[in-house]
């Protein structure tokens, strides 16, 4: 059986595999593998051990149609890729709102790596290049052009305060203007906020030197308009900034990986700096 791990180039890739909620749930319950990846999570139905049985049951034929084997001899491949997910060393994660919700794991251990696609019921698992695991976390989002306008950055206070006083969208501008934001700013950031046609957030995670699981504090979150795409970037500190600014698939491809890469090598939180005013 050709390894799902191969990760040469120019060797095809294996089959994805395509399991059901319920396939997922009774193979991780079955292989005893653990709390499941978060954004992996599905439900575990069955109220009633009868009811659950008779899920599992069906899972189990279900399975074994797809020819992903029984209990006592389940796919090798299969039973790796989950293996991996219960315990990667790198990962990058996304949350995606698309034309449905979307969730994606990108991880990978030593020179393995696997992608999982989560969408509506159904489970995707895929052999990946743990050398490129933001690309694969971001291969399930379609390519969009920058939007127009320019980077505007300001207290996250005062946006959410803005954003939550304007009554309609064309009173943003004015809202921002009210909390500080200087008019060509306030005028450009608003024309920038349109009707989000798609959003979400992607994030990174690896193990510290002692096996433990680290979650990188920040996240990369984008939103899209009918006028193309924005990349909004928040600060650590403690009196959080936000940055939004007009991003292509290229360069948010780019801020993804220099995320992943600074998971893996955590520095300590600067001191805070003083911010220029914004009036």
């Amino acid at each position: 059986m050709r390894s799902v791990f191969a990760i040469d180039t120019d060797q095809d890739p294996a089959d994805p595999v395509t399991l059901t909620a319920l396939e997922f749930d009774v193979l991780w319950q079955h292989l005893d593998l653990g709390p499941m990846p978060l954004v992996l999570k599905v439900p575990s139905p069955g109220k009633t051990e009868l009811e659950r049985a008779r899920l599992v049951r069906q899972a189990w034929d279900s399975l074994g149609k797809k020819g992903l084997g029984r209990q006592v001899d389940l796919d090798d491949e299969l039973v790796a890729m989950l293996r991996l997910l219960s315990r990667p060393e790198r990962e990058v994660d996304g949350r995606l709102w698309l034309d449905k919700r979307v969730r994606v794991l990108a991880a990978s251990r030593e020179e393995h790596a696997v992608l999982a696609v989560l969408s509506g019921d159904e489970l995707t698992l895929s052999s990946a290049d743990a050398t490129g695991l933001a690309r694969y976390a971001m291969s399930v989002l379609p390519e969009a052009a920058a939007g127009p306008g320019h980077s505007v950055t300001m207290r996250s206070v005062d946006f959410e305060a803005a954003a939550k006083a304007a009554v309609k969208h064309e009173d943003l501008a004015d809202e921002l203007q009210k909390v500080g934001l200087r008019k060509t700013d306030a005028d450009v950031l608003g024309e920038m906020i349109g009707p989000v046609q798609r959003q979400g957030q992607f994030g990174a995670a690896a193990r510290d030197k002692w096996g433990k699981r680290v979650r990188f504090g920040r996240v990369l979150s984008f939103f899209d308009t009918k006028d193309g795409r924005y990349l909004q970037l928040r600060s650590e500190d403690e009196d959080p900034w936000i940055t939004i600014s007009p991003v292509d698939h290229r360069r948010l491809r780019q801020h993804l990986v220099e995320l992943h890469e600074a998971s893996l090598n955590p520095q300590p939180k600067p001191p805070p700096v003083q911010r220029p005013t914004l009036h």
